[in-house]
């Protein structure tokens, strides 16, 4: 599957082009709307959670920027395996009428989410470096590790994207249950909470039993907390990512042969 994707690259740079301008086609700021959208919504958390409802949890910096720092990955995850979902049907008439490999478009899909991702870091690390010079905690310089965490990231969302979109060819209403179970998991995540606010027992171990739940932790460790997570959670995390794209891999590639049929 990899080798395959590698072959494709020439095709994936084109379509993702083809993606991100498609996305915004039509609109007075074009690209902008990929550093305003997530600027206005640290501008509202930051508002409703100062003001409104000023948060009172566990957490050594604002809470705005520890809630952003949780949501931004989980953002590009949700947003990729949905489209995941469609992209296929989409797509149909051109896997139809040209030779292309239909792994192809599940990449597309997660590459364009995470240039939008790309696009939305700066306005986290501008609120980071704000938030510093108001001393209102350290700069993490443990960002320099924030290659590794989107790696970790993009790997197990990649592998889901392809078992998302492959077998959603065949289970029209797939999108309508993940949008569901993206829900449940969202709060099963410490996204909105951290592990020690969870009560001890069963629900605390379902929390860290959660495959998403290192991801999160290493991805805001490092870009936002300045602390570099146990040696147990990166083990978990590469774990999760090995597992996850294996399973897509092998599942989509069990399913390839009817895609083109099917759509």
């Amino acid at each position: 599957m990899m080798t395959s994707l590698y072959r494709q690259r020439a095709l994936l740079g084109v379509l993702v082009m083809r993606d991100l301008k498609a996305r915004y086609r039509g609109t007075f700021l074009g690209y902008l709307w990929s550093l305003l959208n997530p600027l206005l919504l640290l501008a509202v958390y930051t508002i409703v959670f100062t003001f409104v409802i000023p948060a009172r949890g566990a957490t050594t910096v604002p809470y705005p920027l520890f809630l952003f720092a949780g949501l931004l990955p989980w953002m590009f995850a949700s947003g990729a395996l949905l489209d995941s979902a469609v992209v296929l049907a989409d797509n149909g008439p051109l896997l139809k009428k040209v030779v292309c490999p239909p792994e192809v478009f599940p990449a597309v899909t997660v590459l364009s989410h995470l240039i939008h991702h790309l696009l939305a870091l700066p306005v986290l690390l501008i609120a980071i470096a704000v938030a510093a010079g108001l001393g209102e905690l350290r700069f993490p310089w443990t960002v320099v590790l924030l290659p590794v965490a989107l790696l970790l990231w993009t790997v197990p969302v990649a592998g889901l994207s392809l078992a998302v979109a492959g077998l959603a060819v065949h289970f029209k209403d797939l999108k309508d249950l993940l949008h569901n179970l993206l829900n449940l998991f969202f709060f099963l995540t410490p996204i909105i909470y951290t592990v020690s606010q969870v009560p001890a027992g069963i629900l605390r171990r379902s929390v860290m039993a959660n495959p998403v739940a290192p991801l999160v932790e290493i991805y805001r460790g490092v870009v936002l907390l300045g602390q570099v997570p146990p040696l147990g959670t990166w083990l978990w995390a590469v774990l999760v990512a090995v597992v996850f794209w294996s399973l897509g891999a092998f599942l989509f590639g069990r399913l390839r042969e009817t895609i083109a049929e099917t759509v």
